[in-house]
């Protein structure tokens, strides 16, 4: 079941939506039109259940501090979700949450926009700090 994201960034520059558009991508997101996105992607048949801690919450959070680094308005936006997300070690069914580096790192996508790099998506996911 999707989780569908919309968004009004008006003052953004053409730059700064590439940007969006690249990391929303890069984490298994689909444009689905101007500043409309979709996870998973319509189609995809290699997902039973959305990786919420993986791809769902990170482009959110990466979202979120764009958003608020940038300063740009977000007159407004709109989350849809009809989901269903988990794991299960016992049944080997769902995905635990993954580091951006090394050999059990979190999967990232083809996007058709590089303005936001891989190496730094993954650099931005390892350095999420726990503040305690």
């Amino acid at each position: 079941m999707p989780v569908v994201f919309t968004f009004d960034l008006s003052d953004a520059t053409p730059i700064q939506h590439n940007r969006v558009q690249s990391f929303l991508e890069r984490l298994g997101w689909e444009n689905i039109g101007g500043s409309a996105y979709r996870y998973p992607k319509l189609g995809t048949t290699d997902q039973p259940v959305e990786d919420w801690f993986n791809h769902v919450v990170p482009a959110l959070m990466l979202f979120r501090a764009f958003v608020l680094k940038s300063g740009i308005p977000l007159p407004r936006f709109t989350l849809d979700v009809q989901s269903s997300s988990g794991r299960s070690i016992g049944t080997k069914f769902g995905e635990r949450p993954r580091p951006g580096k090394g050999p059990r790192r979190v999967k990232l996508y083809p996007t058709r926009q590089a303005a936001f790099g891989e190496r730094n998506l993954r650099e931005w996911l390892d350095n999420i700090d726990y503040p305690y």
